[in-house]
Formats: C-alpha cells, structure tokens, sequence
C-alpha cells in the first residue's frame, strides 16, 4: 500500500491511497472460500463447490464484499501507520479501479497536543464546615426524611400543604389544573397567592388577582408536616441504642461527606487550571456528539438558544477527557481488564455478548480518567488558604481563572 497525504490541516485530512489490484484478487479469494463453506448448488455437495463456479455466480457480491474490507484495511492500516485518532468516520470521496487501485478519503482526527504544566498545580483547600453546623443540617435533615404529612381541620399556615383546583384566567386563555398540592410560601408562586392561601380552610374558594391573570381557587385538603423528635425512641426505631450513638454515626458520615465535597472541589480546581493551560482545536464531530448527549440528558430541543447554552460546556467536556487521555498515555496510567470487571460487579451490571466490547471501552475510559484525576489530585500543590500575591506576580498572571 502507497498513499499520499493531499490534505494535511489539524484536524482535516485528505489521503489518497494506492493499492496493488493483486491484493483486491486475494480479498475475493478469500471471500469465495468463506461462501464456499456455506453455498450449495445442485450436484454438489456442500463445501465442495468450485470456486470458479461461485466466483461466476456470485461475482459482483463477492467484489463488493473485497472492495469494503479493501477499503477498511487500507483506512486501518493507515491510522496505524501514522498515528492517528479518527474523530468520526472517514468519507469515502472517490475510488478508481485499475493497477492499482487509488482510494481518496476524508479523515476528522484527533489533532496533535501537549499536555504541560499538570503536576503540582496549585490550589487552595476551603476549610471544612464546623461540626456543629454539620450537625444540625444533618439532624434537621433527618427530621425532613422521617416527616409525616398529615391532614388537619383548621385554618392553613405557612408551610402548610394546600390541595387545590386552580383555574387560571390570562386575558382569553385559561387553564385548569385539579388536585393540585402546592406549599404555602413556595416562591415558585406570586406573591398574592401566597397571601392568599393564609388563613383559608377546607371547601373554601378564593379568587386573587395578580400579575395580569385571574386565580380562582377551590380548596380541598390542608395538610402540615409533623417532623419527629430526635430522642432514644426515635434512634430505636433507626436500629441505634441511644440518640447520643446516632448523633456520633451521623457526625461520622457527615464528616466524610464533607471531606469528599471538598475533595471534589480540589479536584474541580485542578481540572480549571488544567484546562486552561492546555488549548487546542477539538474536531466540531465530537463536540456535537457531546452535545447532542446534554440535550438528551435534559430532554431539550436542538434550538439556536441551547446550542448558544451547551455548546461551549460540550467543547470544555471533549477538550478535558482529551486531556486527561494523553495525560493517561505520558504518565502510563493504565486501567486493567480486572479492574473493570471489578466495578460492573460492584455496580451489578450484567454483560451480553452484543454490548461486551462496547461497554467495557467505554467503562475503561471512565475508569482511565478517574485514575488520571486522583493522580492529579495527589500530585497537586493544596494550600490551606489563598495566599497574597505580589503586584510583579499580578502583572505576569495572565489565566482568566485564579486560584
């Protein structure tokens, strides 16, 4: 095989690709023998047919079948030979057939980068929230989880569940929505409703004006929260001997999940500094495929409005797991088959012979990037606080991002 780069861009490349007609004649004998195996044809036994007999049957499948693995071979052949990372699938322009055969394609690739400057990054920890408050939002947390809502005969206060039909006039439009339970100071609502709602009691119908529409309201149920006591009774009921070994258990899992909050923001910091030393083209293929993932993800539209909202953040998510790849490839950082097993048996995930590549790729590439991050994370340089830089240092910082 012979090929010449016509087109050599970044990102965009055009190859022609020169090869022997010899080896397409080798591509259908292999193909014939594989039908060979397989076709029967009166008077002969199966396997046992001639090959020039199905080559005469079957010629124009058979060279179309050597012509795409042909094609194939020769595109992975080349990728292998210069390195490249194909960022989408490659066009096929032109195929001329002669001695030899020349093939011209379109390539998107990964371009060419270095990634400098990623051990020792410097970043300041934020002090961990006092126990005491971690404390109280834990065990007002817990109130909330183990809340009951329960219907009462009286008038509705703040904080109260209201059941209710609303209808809602807006000018010649109105809507209607039944059995609706809304919160008495939810700031989702306007204010006058809130007001409103104060006060009102079962069966009773309210008609309130604001912001331009009409609100008629028919109530039908008032519910408050009862939130329990955090007492020995209570901490019984969580399987716990005494109220003091749950608060200490709670401590003890709020402390952790703190420490891991700010872990992930050290680890959020690294990833800025990072980013932003390290700048290249990413092939517009892959940040659509991001894109089109967020807008999935989110159940939106493809619209002018997202795409100015998500765009840049799809671009930002490529440019970093790029990243982090080479920096996975520089530091030998490598994800055993072993190790990914291990999680889809931590994750219970069951394989099937149909997803069983696919999935594992795309679990070690997961699992590739988390390890390239701690390894950041151990190597970066964490300061208690921020320190007070000099006006010379100021004047020779040119990141957007400082911390």
């Amino acid at each position: 095989m012979e090929y010449k780069v016509t087109k050599n861009g970044e990102i965009d490349k055009e190859i022609e690709i020169q090869v022997p007609l010899g080896e397409l004649n080798r591509l259908i004998d292999e193909e014939t023998d594989k039908l060979r195996k397989e076709v029967t044809i009166d008077g002969y036994r199966k396997g046992h047919v001639p090959k020039l007999l199905i080559q005469s049957r079957y010629k124009d499948s058979l060279r179309v079948q050597a012509m795409d693995r042909l094609i194939k071979n020769s595109y992975s052949a080349l990728l292998n030979e210069k390195n490249w990372k194909p960022a989408s699938q490659a066009e096929l322009l032109k195929v001329e057939e002669g001695d030899p055969i020349k093939i011209q394609m379109h390539i998107q690739v990964i371009p060419e980068f270095d990634v400098k400057n990623y051990v020792n990054v410097e970043v300041f920890k934020e002090s961990p929230m006092p126990e005491e408050f971690l404390l109280e939002q834990g065990l007002t947390a817990l109130k909330e989880q183990h809340s009951e809502i329960r219907e009462v005969d009286r008038a509705a206060v703040v904080d109260d569940y209201v059941t209710l039909d609303m209808e809602i006039q807006d000018g010649e439009k109105t809507s209607k929505e039944t059995d609706q339970t809304i919160r008495i100071g939810d700031r989702a609502l306007p204010d006058e409703v809130n007001r409103a709602l104060v006060g009102v009691k079962k069966a009773q119908t309210k008609e309130i004006q604001a912001q331009d529409k009409t609100y008629r309201l028919s109530v039908k149920r008032i519910e408050e929260k009862s939130l329990p006591s955090i007492d020995d009774d209570f901490a019984q009921k969580l399987n716990l001997k005494s109220v003091k070994e749950l608060k200490q258990k709670l401590l003890e899992n709020l402390k952790h999940q703190e420490e891991k909050r700010i872990e992930d923001g050290l680890k959020e910091a690294i990833s800025k500094v990072v980013l932003e030393r390290t700048v290249f083209n990413v092939p517009q293929p892959l940040i659509q495929h991001e894109y089109e993932k967020i807008l999935k993800e989110f159940n939106l539209p493809d619209s002018e409005s997202n795409k100015e909202r998500f765009w840049d953040v799809a671009e930002k998510r490529i440019r970093f797991n790029l990243i982090l790849d080479r920096i996975a490839e520089q530091e030998n950082l490598q994800v055993s088959e072993s190790e990914i097993m291990d999680f889809v048996t931590k994750m219970g995930m069951t394989l099937s012979d149909q997803n069983r590549s696919e999935v594992l790729e795309y679990l070690g590439g997961v699992l590739s990037r988390e390890k390239v991050m701690d390894f950041l994370y151990k190597n970066a340089k964490v300061s208690e606080k921020s320190r007070i830089i000099s006006p010379k240092e100021a004047k020779n910082d040119t990141r957007t991002v400082r911390h």
